[in-house]
């Protein structure tokens, strides 16, 4: 089957989106082309786990182009979209241009911060791997940094943690931390006082 001559569909996005776009689309008479600037569908709902050292980052990120390689008429393009001209119906990823028919544009979203620039300057966010594994790297750092600590004032300090949002991943984060804190913790830092955290 010749399939230059079918409608070509761009999928922008990767995430739960662009997934569900580009299986719907598995037997449709289309050529689908899937583009995101990283190579795996991350499992976002649980990027807390990983944050909080409950799951590696392997565990909630998937090649996509294993979660496709059986559908014939995807392929799939890394890459970051920087212009989309939707009059000439092309999309420019890093100096290359690609037509398309159809435009699917599901890129994801941003945190928003309501206002509160110091938030956005020095908080950690949990929005993909290398946030969240930024994130479990300063939370054990500090517990080992606590743990060497003599003066009382500065190891409470290490161990407050606060978690902006009340959302799922905020409560979700929250538990899980406390969770960390009485199982895990409470163990490896037997001479902490885990109160203060």
């Amino acid at each position: 089957m010749d399939t230059k001559n079918l409608p070509h569909v761009i999928i922008i996005g990767a995430g739960f989106a662009g997934l569900e776009t580009a299986r719907g689309l598995a037997n449709s008479p289309v050529r689908i082309t899937l583009i995101d600037k990283r190579n795996h569908h991350l499992f976002q709902p649980l990027l807390y786990q990983v944050a909080i050292a409950g799951l590696l980052p392997s565990q909630i990120a998937s090649p996509v182009r294993t979660i496709f390689r059986k559908q014939k008429n995807l392929t799939f393009q890394m890459g970051e979209v920087t212009e989309i001209n939707l009059k000439e119906k092309f999309v420019k990823l890093e100096g290359s241009a690609i037509a398309y028919d159809y435009l699917v544009i599901a890129a994801g979203g941003r945190t928003n911060f309501f206002g509160f620039d110091t938030l956005e300057q020095h908080g950690l966010q949990i929005k993909d791997l290398e946030t969240a594994v930024k994130t479990r790297n300063h939370l054990l750092s500090m517990f080992e940094q606590a743990s060497h600590e003599g003066d009382a004032e500065k190891r409470k300090a290490m161990l407050t943690f606060v978690i902006v949002g009340g959302g799922p991943t905020g409560v979700e984060a929250a538990g899980a931390l406390a969770e960390l804190i009485s199982h895990v913790m409470r163990k490896d830092y037997s001479k902490l006082n885990l109160k203060e955290a």
